[in-house]
């Protein structure tokens, strides 16, 4: 998946002029992909190639699941059938949104959203709130196709880092909190990081991946989740699955987290 870096880079330039600089980085990813920042709030954007993926959990998926546990606490009909999925370029947050990004956001647009810390842990809010704070950032909150094509960045495995579970200290570098210092944390093979705290989707959840399937009335879709479980007590991992979706009712406090896309 080879991205030509000066062609990205022009185009991010025509679009969004000064309002995004291209970043030269050291990338931990599979993937050299481009990386910009936004001028104002410093938020770090990815470029994510066009593709196409497997969307919804697969049989060989399921059975490295079921290695893991006999009776995998999931529902698999709302993570079926599986599909094609094809997708045009876009740029995603590196990182979910940040409480340092909001101080900075508020600053900006003089709003008053109260940030519970000031640290570099995702901010929290529901999704309204989310919603707005991307218009304002003429960005938008991705869909479920997108969001799970770029926490899979280009694998087809049941988790992002693989098949199985890694050890807790290297767990511990995808689920932590602090994203102040990125070179210490993993990333998946997209160079994105901290896809597990539970994540605001656009679209609202249906009771399966068809075409035509019922919504749950009053609920987005909800992505990731493992982190906001850590350390775990039983068996949270499965909030880590790729295909793993929940729909927003059963959220505490009706809060996730969430990240910005662009369209290219």
């Amino acid at each position: 998946m080879l991205t030509d870096h000066r062609i990205v880079i022009k185009q991010i330039k025509d679009k969004f002029g000064s309002k995004l600089s291209y970043i030269p980085s050291t990338h931990k990813g599979k993937y050299d992909l481009p990386l910009f920042e936004e001028r104002d709030t410093g938020i770090l954007f990815v470029y994510i190639p066009e593709g196409d993926y497997n969307m919804g959990l697969s049989e060989e998926e399921y059975n490295d699941i079921l290695k893991l546990t006999k009776n995998p606490n999931i529902s698999i009909e709302e993570m079926r059938p599986v599909r094609r999925i094809h997708l045009n370029p876009f740029l995603i947050s590196a990182t979910p949104i940040l409480n340092t990004h909001i101080v900075k956001y508020n600053v900006i647009f003089n709003k008053n959203i109260e940030v519970e810390e000031t640290d570099h842990s995702p901010f929290f809010c529901d999704y309204l709130q989310a919603e707005s704070i991307a218009n304002d950032l003429l960005s938008e909150i991705p869909n479920e196709k997108e969001w799970e094509y770029f926490c899979r960045g280009g694998n087809q495995s049941v988790f992002c880092f693989g098949k199985t579970l890694p050890n807790e200290i290297e767990l511990e570098k995808w689920l932590c909190w602090d994203l102040s210092s990125l070179d210490k944390l993993n990333c998946n093979d997209f160079n994105l990081y901290g896809l597990f705290f539970g994540e605001w989707c656009s679209n609202d959840f249906t009771f399966s991946l068809e075409d035509n399937s019922n919504a749950v009335s009053g609920s987005k879709t909800i992505k990731g989740g493992g982190a906001y479980f850590w350390p775990w007590q039983d068996e949270e991992w499965v909030y880590c699955i790729s295909a793993f979706r929940m729909p927003s009712k059963d959220l505490i406090e009706n809060k996730a987290a969430f990240r910005l896309k662009m369209e290219i």
